[in-house]
């Protein structure tokens, strides 16, 4: 896997997305399909959370919420003639691209075990994952991923053969009919913006990459700085789930999710010091493109944000009062708004 010589970001990773000047990441050759660069104990943690407060586990609707967004983003990335030739000669080099492209991605260190693809019933592919970074969504990227090289509709399994190492198996069967008509993604907005990142002369992505050690072997990203974890995935099937728990409880869900997002920033995992100067904390937030920040200000014992073309809104929003009361120790109480534009206003007090 060839990297970069200037900022050692993988040319493969840098070459299949853009940053935009709106904040955003999205799929250079399906620039609908949004993605971010995020903090992998945030997803851990936040579903840790919320799992514990509604008392329920979200494995099956993680694992079906990411084979649908992996279909779509796989599906893109894979030309339709290649899946024809490969139908007729060989799969193995495609799926090894694939498990080399997931530890670009920083999923964990994945490897073809075994595969029997013929066509029909009975076909299989066997992958190891030692680390994942989040496995029932790991478990669903792998299926949607051999549907689109399949042309057939997948399900998966996984089991722990040693702490911290898991056998992940996907093979042709049907989806759980629950989900068929569900889980829906939203459409986010992409206006331009000012959130424009300094490019790195070697591979035309984001210079401030430097900051980060990709270590491919390992199939994982990490910031030097704090030496936390990051991965590269999509925001709409966790949009997409967060909507179908609203869906079946209610509006309360939001709250309960501000809530975790809050509980996770006041562990510490962010540096307050970002917050604080603008043209950091936007560089930071294009960087994972969570959007473009227009404002931010702290006055009165009160803290205002205005975001552009956000996803992912209410851990935004519970990211903001967790600064509030890491920055003033004390308490706050947060009122938000998603305007019919995409813009959010959060303000906390």
């Amino acid at each position: 896997m060839k990297t970069c010589s200037v900022c050692g970001a993988p040319k493969k990773l840098t070459g299949n997305h853009k940053w935009l000047s709106g904040g955003t990441i999205v799929e250079k050759n399906n620039p609908s399909h949004r993605m971010i660069f995020v903090e992998n104990d945030n997803i851990l943690e936040v579903f840790k959370l919320i799992q514990e407060i509604l008392g329920l586990s979200l494995e099956k609707v993680v694992i079906e919420s990411q084979r649908k967004a992996t279909y779509d983003y796989v599906n893109s990335i894979l030309p339709a003639v290649i899946r024809k030739i490969v139908r007729f000669t060989s799969y193995r080099p495609v799926v090894r691209n694939l498990t080399m492209l997931g530890k670009t991605y920083g999923l964990g260190d994945v490897s073809l075990l075994d595969m029997h693809i013929k066509g029909g019933e009975g076909d299989y592919v066997k992958l190891g994952i030692r680390n994942p970074f989040f496995l029932p969504a790991f478990c669903g990227m792998v299926a949607g991923a051999m549907e689109v090289v399949t042309g057939h509709d997948c399900s998966v399994s996984y089991q722990e053969k040693s702490p911290g190492y898991y056998e992940v198996t996907t093979f042709v069967s049907t989806h759980p009919k629950e989900f068929v008509e569900r889980l829906h993604w939203r459409e986010y907005g992409n206006k331009p913006g000012d959130a424009v990142l300094d490019e790195c002369p070697g591979c035309g992505g984001p210079s401030i990459l430097a900051d980060y050690d990709f270590d491919i072997e390992a199939g994982t990203i990490s910031r030097r700085a704090s030496g936390r974890r990051m991965v590269i995935d999509g925001p709409a099937e966790f949009e997409a789930i967060l909507d179908e728990l609203e869906r079946e409880l209610g509006e309360d869900i939001s709250q309960i999710l501000i809530e975790a997002q809050r509980r996770f920033v006041k562990m510490g995992f962010y540096d307050t010091d970002e917050v604080q100067d603008v043209g950091t904390f936007r560089d930071h937030l294009a960087l994972r493109g969570f959007g473009n920040l227009k404002e931010i200000s702290f006055a009165g014992g009160r803290l205002s944000v205005h975001l552009e073309n956000p996803c992912l809104h209410l851990l935004l929003v519970g990211l903001v009062l967790g600064f509030f009361e890491l920055v003033f120790k004390r308490e706050g109480r947060v009122d938000w708004e998603l305007a019919d534009g995409g813009d959010l206003r959060v303000e906390v007090e």
